[in-house]
């Protein structure tokens, strides 16, 4: 049979949808599967739960804190100290993570530190499905308000590893190899009463680096950071390379 010579041949329908599925949202798709979802609900739960323990031990830290610099206390130190009077600065966060003080460094910093910008930035890292690196943060920082109480330490610390770093740990927190190996010889091979106190520094300052130059470059363009750095009068505007980069 001949065929016409200005006969066009239509296209085949298209079976189903053929679109290229990006990384990110096979990524996405896999991190709303039913299981991993009530997985890490559940270690978030527990987590909560667990952090109650915390709160009866920072009170007591705070009052053996506010005894030590009562002013009685603050009197003998002078005396001791030949009558100076000069204040000690408490050191600020970007000093004790050793950063320069720069202004990105300055919001992030007050970002984190304050309850309700925390709770922001940890919302924000939910929606990319990353809020196990804010938790990971906020537990050290806490973990180190019971350092003196050995027993609640020891067991705050295996907690932590296995809701954190563990292989099959449903809040896995994303760090270098190095850390996490050397975590896991210290909890898996070691007794607990030789946890150091700063078993986790090294990997909550390697997360604090993540969400800082990674996760807090996007929360800076939402309306949420708009309203966290109006009330905490942080920079609305961030200068890159001599370039201003609006939020």
């Amino acid at each position: 049979m001949s065929i016409p010579p200005h006969h066009k041949f239509s296209a085949p329908e298209p079976m189903g949808d053929t679109r290229k599925i990006s990384f990110k949202e096979n990524l996405a798709k896999c991190m709303r599967s039913p299981s991993l979802m009530s997985k890490r609900e559940a270690a978030k739960r527990k987590w909560s739960a667990m952090r109650e323990s915390f709160r009866l031990n920072r009170i007591k830290s705070g009052i053996q804190s506010s005894r030590l610099f009562s002013p009685r206390s603050e009197r003998r130190r002078r005396s001791a100290d030949g009558g100076s009077s000069m204040p000690v600065p408490s050191p600020s966060p970007t000093t004790r993570y050793g950063l320069s003080p720069n202004e990105w460094t300055f919001a992030f910093d007050h970002v984190i530190t304050d309850a309700d910008g925390r709770a922001q930035f940890t919302k924000f890292l939910q929606s990319e499905y990353s809020e196990e690196n804010i938790l990971f943060w906020w537990a050290v920082e806490e973990l180190r308000a019971i350092a003196n109480d050995r027993t609640e330490f020891e067991r705050t610390v295996q907690e932590m590893f296995d809701t954190f770093i563990a292989a099959d740990s449903p809040l896995a927190i994303n760090i270098d190899h190095d850390t996490r190996t050397d975590i896991i010889e210290r909890v898996q091979t070691k007794t607990p009463d030789t946890y150091p106190d700063n078993i986790y520094d090294r990997a909550q300052t390697h997360v604090y680096r993540l969400m800082e130059k990674d996760c807090f470059s996007r929360f800076v363009h939402t309306p949420a950071y708009k309203e966290v750095a109006k009330k905490l009068s942080l920079p609305q505007t961030f200068r890159f390379n001599g370039r201003l980069s609006p939020c």
